[in-house]
């Protein structure tokens, strides 16, 4: 299998119809003529053609393929093939593509290739950007196949003058920890497969939320539709992750387990798999691994896992007396944005040259992250320590926000403000929450409560890693004929919300 291009292929110009081929024959032919065929690592079937001087990948069983062979057909016959025989040529070259064609990964929206990053334009003339160690530059002939999707759209051409900074003026973070993490956020979204954190955007009504998230996707991967819906069924969730590299849900008010479930195997990257027709046993593979944010007037992020995996940033309410039209709002915007992904993508170069050398102390579940995380923080000219202060103090409340949603943990935590160690049996454990509960008056109706001492012992394991960030720690375990808990508290080491611990003071010049 390779990532790479071979010798750039050169698509033949004209070739001459036989009268004794079929119709069939002479699609075959102009496939062969106008395409490199290949396949991907699920043996997808992919060709690449020239169309007006614009390079582009397509699946050979897809309509754009077939619009392909029958506007080369008309311009050499006069006339149009029959749908069986494109069907046929389709077939045809499927099989030619999977069985003697090579094996190639295709990019999304970026791709990497000899520790270089590249970013893919979208545009009319198919450039590319080559990000390297200490350098950005346009390309015409990238060394990765790229394919676009119908949703996404060409990007500014980058100024690599710029300053990623110019995005504040156009996002209002309260914090500068919060602005130097969403700085951060924003260049590594150009770093392809590593596992990204998802940006949670929450905030009162009139705190731009949609705004700020949609200029968010302009920059990193622009698309027709740039906020979705959260779709209701886990398979068109996976669809949409799967059709973008930046993938942004708006207005939300809650997300399911099962949703939830789904964007953190996105963060990590995942695969789900669906028949292709209801008459065949064949599979379709939606594989994803990419970018994801969401929005909404509270933290919409609520299990655990998912909170584990996320950036939480609070935007603050724009002032009447500063609001603006929404034309004049992306006049200003648009006019910013090549200066912003240019200084994004200069600071990245920066940064790959830092990275090799960058080894932090303190890494957390996104260790990918927070070691880039570091680099990038370098790269712009801070210490990398300010970003790890900034990502441990938005831990620490996104820690928070799991517990306060997860009515167990919440018991837990009140049972233990009162003790430093509790052990006795899971049900009496379960008795002894029901007890704290009624005094804290903790939902036990909610559906997250647990009604038996085996369920306790499920949503115990779903927070057990948050209860752990508060230093309070559980251990079940089978003691003959009952399942036994220990719960201990350590004091000393406990961080505040505001990460107090920590001696480091922000940057104050972002």
């Amino acid at each position: 299998m390779s990532n790479s291009k071979p010798t750039p292929y050169v698509f033949q110009e004209g070739g001459e119809s036989i009268k004794e081929e079929t119709q069939a024959d002479l699609l075959i032919r102009i496939g062969h003529d106008y395409s490199y065929l290949f396949h991907d690592p699920s043996n997808e079937a992919y060709a690449e053609v020239c169309l007006d001087g614009r390079t582009r990948t397509m699946k050979v069983k897809s309509k754009d393929y077939s619009r392909f062979l029958l506007s080369h057909y008309y311009k050499r016959n006069g006339k149009s093939p029959s749908p069986d025989s494109v069907n046929q040529a389709q077939s045809q070259l499927e099989a030619e593509a999977i069985f003697d064609g090579n094996q190639h990964e295709l990019c999304l929206r970026i791709g990497e290739h000899n520790n270089n990053f590249y970013y893919n334009l979208n545009d009319e003339k198919s450039r590319v950007i080559e990000i390297s160690p200490g350098d950005c530059k346009v390309i015409d002939a990238p060394p990765l196949f790229f394919i676009s999707k119908r949703n996404m759209k060409a990007q500014a051409m980058p100024d690599f003058s710029g300053d990623v900074r110019r995005i504040l003026k156009h996002i209002r973070l309260k914090r500068n920890t919060d602005k130097l993490l969403y700085l951060v956020y924003l260049i590594s979204c150009l770093i392809p497969d590593i596992p990204h954190p998802v940006l949670v955007f929450f905030g009162e009504k009139g705190a731009a939320k949609s705004t700020s998230m949609r200029m968010t996707k302009e920059i990193i991967d622009p698309a027709i539709s740039n906020l979705l819906s959260m779709p209701r069924s886990t398979s068109d969730l996976a669809l949409s992750l799967h059709n973008n590299y930046m993938t942004s849900f708006d207005n939300l008010t809650s997300i399911s387990t099962e949703q939830s479930n789904l964007l953190c195997t996105a963060v990590t990257g995942g695969t789900i798999t669906k028949r292709k027709l209801y008459s065949d046993d064949e599979e379709a593979i939606l594989s994803f691994k990419g970018c994801v944010t969401l929005n909404g007037i509270n933290v919409v992020a609520t299990k655990a896992d998912l909170i584990d995996r996320s950036i939480i940033l609070e935007l603050d309410r724009v002032d009447e007396n500063e609001r603006k039209e929404e034309r004049l709002l992306w006049e200003q915007f648009e006019r910013d944005k090549p200066f912003i992904l240019g200084g994004a993508m200069k600071v990245l170069s920066k940064a790959i040259e830092i990275y090799p050398n960058v080894h932090p102390e303190w890494l957390p579940r996104m260790a990918d992250f927070t070691r880039w995380g570091y680099a990038i923080t370098e790269a712009m000219g801070f210490k990398g320590e300010y970003f790890l202060k900034a990502y441990k103090v938005n831990q620490i409340k996104a820690n928070e926000e799991a517990i306060s949603t997860s009515p167990v943990a919440e018991a837990i935590v009140a049972l233990m403000s009162r003790t430093d160690l509790w052990h006795g049996t899971v049900t009496d454990l379960l008795h002894e929450l029901e007890k704290i509960a009624k005094i804290e008056r903790i939902d036990t109706h909610s559906k997250e409560w647990p009604g038996a001492p085996h369920s306790l012992s499920r949503r115990v394991k779903e927070i057990r890693s948050n209860l752990q960030e508060k230093d309070i720690f559980i251990d079940i375990r089978h003691g003959g004929k009952a399942k036994m808990a220990t719960i201990t508290r350590n004091r000393e080491t406990e961080l505040d919300a505001d990460g107090n611990s920590s001696k480091e003071s922000e940057p104050s010049n972002i």
